[in-house]
């Protein structure tokens, strides 16, 4: 099979960069159909089959994933066919980050699958999201939790973080200085999870 051009969608989330500046847009301003806002954000650029924004085939309104329904075993290769039931097993993105993106929770795949049948709606497919950055440009990117005694010294030295998390902290705290590690893991998902969940009002007095 040769080479395919796509038409490839974009994301035009609140964080992402502004016309031009933005990498997502600058590829998918190759395809001549695409007029580019100066104004506009232009976040992610997909090449996939997700539902949300699948891929065309340029010039046609022909789906990637119908390309690929010909005959998964040429676009794919027989063992990702076989292994994938046929479907391109990733979502590819450039991503063009002006803002701090949200924290994300991935489910795994038993997970997802679950959430998928019950939720389709919401759960376009059964998959679950590992994935893996390659940076373009100069890009920051925090993974994990800093260190628990950090965050439980933060506790004291902001008390704008304190007052968001005051019903977890005192237990967390406990957990940090003298508790084990299931319940240092236990008051974490709590205090993290009372921080999520804050109000917005108080999110905003603080």
């Amino acid at each position: 099979m040769s080479a395919i051009r796509l038409s490839c969608a974009v994301n035009n989330y609140h964080w992402g960069k502004h016309g031009l500046a933005s990498k997502a847009a600058q590829f998918a301003a190759t395809n001549p159909d695409v007029t580019i806002d100066d104004e506009q954000t232009y976040a992610e650029l997909w090449m996939g089959t997700h539902p949300n924004g699948p891929s065309m085939v340029y010039g046609t309104d022909t789906q990637l994933d119908d390309v690929i329904s010909e005959n998964a075993s040429v676009a794919l290769g027989a063992s990702v066919s076989q292994r994938y039931n046929g479907n391109l097993p990733f979502l590819f993105k450039v991503l063009s980050i002006e803002k701090a993106l949200s924290i994300q929770a991935h489910p795994d795949k038993q997970l997802a699958q679950q959430l998928h049948a019950m939720r389709p709606n919401d759960y376009k497919d059964g998959n679950h999201k590992p994935e893996m950055s390659i940076a373009l440009t100069d890009f920051i990117a925090l993974s994990g939790f800093r260190p628990l005694d950090e965050i439980a010294a933060f506790l004291d030295v902001y008390p704008e973080f304190s007052a968001l998390v005051s019903g977890a902290a005192p237990e967390f705290r406990r957990a940090v200085a003298e508790g084990t590690d299931s319940e240092r893991r236990s008051a974490l998902k709590a205090l993290f999870a009372e921080l999520m969940m804050a109000r917005d009002e108080d999110v905003r007095k603080q």
